[in-house]
C-alpha cells in the first residue's frame, strides 16, 4: 500500500492512544477460548490441510500461512494464553478444543462461495467453503447443552475477497456477516472482535491488476463497507470490539517507518525473489506485504500487537489520564516498541 520533530511524535502517540482505545470494552476479560472466522488473513494453515499442502505453495508460503512467518491469529492467541485446534483437525465426533477453534479458510467470502467461484486461476479453492459454512460447523459443534463458554472470545475478519473478486455492493456482505453474528450470538457468543478492512485500492493487488480506476473502486467500496460495518455492529444487541484496520494501514502508509516498514505498498515475494530486483540489504522485515494481497509476518504482528492492545485497554477514564502523561514519550520510544514487537 501507497499508506518534525517532537509534534509528529506526539500526534503519533495520541493516535495510537485512541486507535487502541475506542471502540473497546470496558474491561479486560480472561478469555477462555476463542474462535476464529474469515478467510485467508486468519487462515493458519486450514487450506492446507484440504490440499494435502499444496496450496499456499511452500517454502514461498510458512507452514499453511499466507504469509512468510506467523499470523496475526498465531501471534494474538499465543498473547491470550491460547492454542486453538484447526477446524480441519477435528475428527468426526471430536472432543470439543479446550482453547477453541479457528475456522478461517483462505479463499471464503462472507458467503458460501470462495474466490474460485468468483475468479478463475484458483483450483484448489474451488471447493472449499465460505463463512456461512463456518458458522454452520460451529453451530453444528455447539448447539444445545454444549453452548460455548461465556468468556470465549469470537473473531471474525472477513469482507476482502468479495470486494476483491468482483462483489460491489456491500449490502450483501454486511448482510452475511450480520447474519453469521446474529447467529453466533444466539448460540450463546458474549464476546466479540471484529476488524473492518484496509483500503482494498491500496493493495498491491489493485495496482497490478487495474491501476487507478480499480484502485479508487475499491477505495470507495471498502469506505461503503467500513461505514456499513459500523453501523451493523451498533445496531446489534452484542458485546463488541471493533479491529480498526483501516486506520491501522493508513498510518501505514502515511509514515511507514513509524511502524517499522520501508515500503508499505509493494508485495516483497513478487519484488524480492519472484523479479529478483530487491535493494541489498532489504528483508521481508521492511514490508507490509508479502505478496499482492497478503502481509507479512511483520505486519502481522503489528495487527496482533494492535488487536491485544484493544481489548486490554483499561477504564476510558484511567486511559484519559494516561494519555496525557504518556504524550510527553515521543516518536522514538514508540517507535522500538513496534519493532520490538516485530522482531519478537
Amino acid at each position: 500500500m501507497r499508506y518534525l520533530c517532537f509534534l509528529r511524535g506526539v500526534s503519533a502517540t495520541l493516535f495510537t492512544l485512541l486507535l487502541f482505545a475506542a471502540p473497546a470494552r470496558s474491561a479486560t476479560i480472561d478469555y477462555s477460548q476463542i474462535f476464529i472466522f474469515g478467510d485467508s488473513l486468519s487462515d493458519s494453515g486450514n487450506v492446507s490441510n484440504l490440499t494435502g499442502g499444496s496450496f499456499p505453495p511452500a517454502p514461498a508460503y510458512y507452514n499453511g500461512r499466507f504469509s512468510n512467518g506467523p499470523n496475526w491469529v498465531d501471534r494474538f492467541s499465543a498473547s491470550l494464553g491460547l492454542n486453538p485446534v484447526l477446524s480441519t483437525e477435528l475428527g468426526a465426533v471430536p472432543p470439543l478444543p479446550a482453547d477453541g477453534i479457528n475456522f478461517a479458510l483462505g479463499g471464503a467470502t462472507s458467503g458460501s462461495t470462495t474466490v474460485a467461484d468468483l475468479a478463475t486461476g484458483v483450483p484448489e479453492l474451488s471447493s472449499l467453503p465460505g463463512l456461512s459454512q463456518q458458522i454452520s460447523t460451529f453451530q453444528a459443534l455447539y448447539s444445545g447443552p454444549l453452548a460455548p463458554d461465556p468468556d470465549a472470545l469470537f473473531v471474525l475478519w472477513v469482507g476482502g475477497n468479495d470486494y476483491l473478486f468482483n462483489v460491489n455492493d456491500p449490502a450483501t456482505v454486511l448482510s452475511n456477516i450480520g447474519t453469521a453474528l446474529t447467529t453466533l450470538s444466539g448460540l450463546g457468543a458474549e464476546n466479540f472482535l471484529i476488524a473492518n478492512l484496509p483500503d482494498l485500492g491500496e493493495t498491491p493487488f489493485a495496482e497490478i491488476n487495474g491501476g487507478q480506476p480499480l484502485e479508487d473502486a475499491l477505495n470507495l467500496v471498502t469506505q461503503a463497507h467500513n461505514a456499513g460495518l459500523e453501523a451493523l455492529l451498533a445496531s446489534l444487541d452484542i458485546n463488541y470490539s471493533l479491529l480498526d484496520i483501516n486506520a491501522l494501514f493508513k498510518e501505514a502508509l502515511a509514515d511507514p517507518a513509524a511502524l517499522g516498514f520501508l515500503d508499505p505498498d509493494s508485495p516483497f515475494l513478487l519484488d524480492c525473489i519472484e523479479a529478483m530486483s530487491c535493494p541489498p540489504g532489504v528483508t521481508p522485515e521492511d514490508y507490509v506485504y508479502w505478496d499482492e494481497i497478503h502481509p507479512t509476518t511483520a505486519a502481522h504482528a503489528v495487527i496482533a500487537a494492535t488487536a491485544l492492545n484493544l481489548i486490554d485497554v483499561p477504564e476510558p477514564s484511567t486511559l484519559l489520564l494516561m494519555s496525557v502523561g504518556l504524550l510527553g514519550l515521543g516518536f522514538a520510544a514508540r517507535r522500538r516498541s513496534v519493532r520490538e514487537i516485530k522482531n519478537a
